[in-house]
């Protein structure tokens, strides 16, 4: 068995630095593959010096952003392992987290996905490393907070799974992250890889619902413990919320099992979307005002 890391930066900035140390230091890891979407000259210059350093590490370097899923994918198609590891480029892996990945994996049936529990620097989990199925209705529960009356009825209970009990063991979930799963390579190329209508966001919420379709499992480890600084791009948070809320409208659309879902899908598709911006806005103002 051998591994390939593939990681996608777009103005990722200092994290990153640190996120491929992590990767260097792990000696499981055969091959690391950076996929630049596009950074400053120090940081490529930097990407470049340590590829030259460093056996096994190439950069590849794109037409500028071409999106996550289709940056992932391209990166993917480079990779010799017989694993791939997608890390976001702010991840840091902690000790023995891959390890523990490879273990649950090697017992999973084939077609399956693993990820690991992500977590905040200040050691608390973080949002979306383990989530329910994700529906309109889960999602507007999620986006507008309805998740505090989950007491009440099971309606409400949130897509995201953080503020439930850790799990002693791996366990199978609807979906994990995008910032850090492993699956084998063979698994990732029958199932076609990230769809590349998604440019970012969602993406790995649809891998994850394929990987069930196609009879695989999508795993949680809780024992495999990544740091995830989250958010160091040099993005605006408009243009990310925006990809994201047209990213759930694609979901839910690809998803539809009838014409008549697929018409209420399109229809839900507008309050969805303008939930998010809204809500992107709020958090705008709020990070200016303080």
């Amino acid at each position: 068995m051998s591994i390939s890391a593939v990681i996608v930066s777009y103005q990722t900035g200092p994290a990153l630095k640190e996120c491929v140390a992590s990767i260097l230091a792990d000696e499981q890891i055969d091959q690391l593959i950076l996929v630049d979407n596009g950074n400053s000259d120090d940081m490529c210059a930097w990407m470049d010096d340590q590829a030259s350093q460093q056996a096994g590490m190439m950069v590849l370097r794109g037409p500028g952003n071409v999106g996550f899923a289709k940056a992932c994918n391209a990166g993917a198609q480079q990779a010799k392992g017989t694993h791939l590891l997608f890390l976001n480029p702010d991840a840091l892996l902690q000790h023995n987290a891959l390890s523990q990945l490879m273990n649950a994996l090697k017992s999973a049936p084939r077609g399956s996905i693993v990820g690991a529990r992500l977590l905040n620097t200040d050691g608390s989990e973080q949002r979306g490393a383990r989530r329910g199925r994700l529906t309109p209705w889960s999602a507007i529960v999620s986006m507008t907070g309805l998740g505090r009356f989950a007491h009440l009825h099971p309606a409400f209970a949130d897509l995201h799974q953080e503020g439930q009990p850790i799990p002693k063991a791996p366990i199978t979930v609807h979906a994990i992250s995008g910032a850090c799963m492993l699956i084998r390579q063979d698994d990732y190329q029958k199932l076609g890889g990230f769809d590349e209508r998604y440019f970012l966001h969602v993406e790995d919420l649809d891998l994850c619902r394929r990987v069930r379709k196609a009879g695989g499992d999508v795993i949680f480890v809780p024992t495999a413990h990544v740091v995830h600084y989250g958010s160091t791009s040099k993005s605006n948070r408009l243009v990310v919320d925006w990809h994201k809320a047209t990213g759930l409208a694609r979901y839910f659309c690809k998803f539809s099992h009838s014409p008549l879902e697929a018409v209420g899908a399109a229809i839900l598709a507008v309050p969805i979307i303008v939930a998010v911006m809204i809500r992107s806005v709020v958090i705008s103002v709020k990070e200016r005002l303080n």
